[in-house]
Formats: structure tokens, C-alpha cells, sequence
């Protein structure tokens, strides 16, 4: 564990040994199973979570019962926004969901705001990582207010494909249109006039990029 609090901190060399054994101790370890829905915020404050190995998607939920992708988390990502609500006036409400199988550590709020509280290294370091983590979904909303829906499947189906690494995209019309922010429906008449257009191929249960660079200019 002190490997992965290493690479995932850049604030842990500045902590005393005394602080560094009470995180370790303190710390939980969880393997959580794919689709499994963790919800923070609301007065519900878990504290700080590492992504040991896995994938997760943190979004958001209106009001109608649909949702929006906000970012993912990958081997080694730190969910700082499930801590926010440490910080005062901060209560953000999110979820998320585990899109693989996954192994988490949760450093609890109560040993992470001490930390905070009396570690300019750690306070620096959250409220970086809070501030960018903020920029990146105010950039996502910009983008769901002036671009148009195609342009953001395109970007989705790219997203899609920088993570699997492969041009064979295993991927429901469902989970696209989750991502780019519209309805099912809307993503499956886009597509069938991607493929129209030579950019993909479409068959049950996969999308295959064939064209990267026309879909980039979408």
C-alpha cells in the first residue's frame, strides 16, 4: 500500500512517518464487482478513493432518472470528488459505477480532513486536483451546450477507442448516448449515417472505426 499511496500522492513524501502509518492503517480495501453504484455526496462523505486496478465512471443524475459520463477512472486515478464534501459549502452529489471489476481504497474522510486540516502539502494537492477536476466538467457542459450531437458521439467513439485500444469498439448504443449526453435513439441514427459516411461499421453488439481522421472533423 505504501507503493500505491506514493504514486498516487504526489504529497506523501512531505507527510511525517507517524502520519503515513495512521493512512495505511486507516485505509480500507474493497474489490467491487462490475456495475456495482457507489453514491457520494447528499451528506453521505466516503472520502478519498484510489482505483487500484479497473475502471469506473463517475456521472451525474437528473432529476428524470437519466445520467451523464462526467469523467472515468482508470489503474492509479485518485476520485478526489468524493471527498468534496469535506471542503466547506462544497456538497456535490455523484455516482459511480464500476465498469469492470475493480479494487478500491477508500481513505476515510475523517483521516483525510485531518490531513487537510494540518498539511499544507495535502490541502495544495486537493484543492489542485478539486479545481481541475471541476475545469474539465465545466469544459463537458460547454460542450453539451455548443457542439452539436454528432460531434460528441464522434469525440465519445474516439474516447471509446483510445481506452480499449483497439478500432473494434464493444460498446451498446446505450452506453455512447450516456456518454455524449442524448437519447438512446438519436446515437443508433447517428451511427447507421456514420457508417453510410465510410466512418464506422456496425454490427450486433460493436462498433469497428474504420475512418479516425474523418471522424475527428465531424
Amino acid at each position: 500500500m505504501n507503493e500505491l499511496f506514493e504514486q498516487s500522492f504526489p504529497f506523501w513524501g512531505s507527510l511525517a512517518e507517524e502520519e503515513q502509518a495512521e493512512m495505511i492503517l486507516g485505509t480500507t480495501k474493497n474489490v467491487c464487482k462490475k456495475k456495482t453504484r457507489l453514491h457520494f455526496g447528499g451528506g453521505g462523505c466516503a472520502g478519498v478513493q484510489i482505483i487500484e486496478k479497473g475502471r469506473a465512471r463517475i456521472f451525474i443524475t437528473s432529476p428524470n432518472g437519466g445520467d451523464i459520463t462526467l469523467f472515468r477512472l482508470i489503474d492509479g486515478d485518485v476520485s478526489i470528488l468524493s471527498a468534496a464534501c469535506m471542503l466547506n459549502g462544497m456538497d456535490v452529489e455523484l455516482d459511480m459505477e464500476m465498469e469492470t471489476d475493480c479494487t478500491v481504497y477508500t481513505v476515510p474522510k475523517r483521516l483525510y480532513k485531518k490531513l487537510y486540516d494540518e498539511n499544507g502539502s495535502v490541502k495544495d494537492y486537493t484543492m489542485e486536483m478539486v479545481s481541475e477536476k471541476f475545469s474539465d466538467i465545466m469544459w463537458l457542459f460547454n460542450q453539451f451546450v455548443f457542439s452539436n450531437v454528432a460531434s460528441r458521439l464522434a469525440g465519445t467513439l474516439l474516447e471509446h477507442r483510445a481506452m480499449e485500444g483497439s478500432d473494434i469498439l464493444h460498446v451498446t448504443h446505450e452506453t455512447l448516448a450516456r456518454d455524449a449526453g442524448t437519447a438512446r435513439e438519436v446515437v443508433t441514427r447517428l451511427l447507421k449515417q456514420f457508417q453510410a459516411d465510410g466512418m464506422v461499421s456496425l454490427t450486433r453488439g460493436k462498433v469497428e472505426i474504420l475512418d479516425v481522421r474523418k471522424l475527428g472533423k465531424v
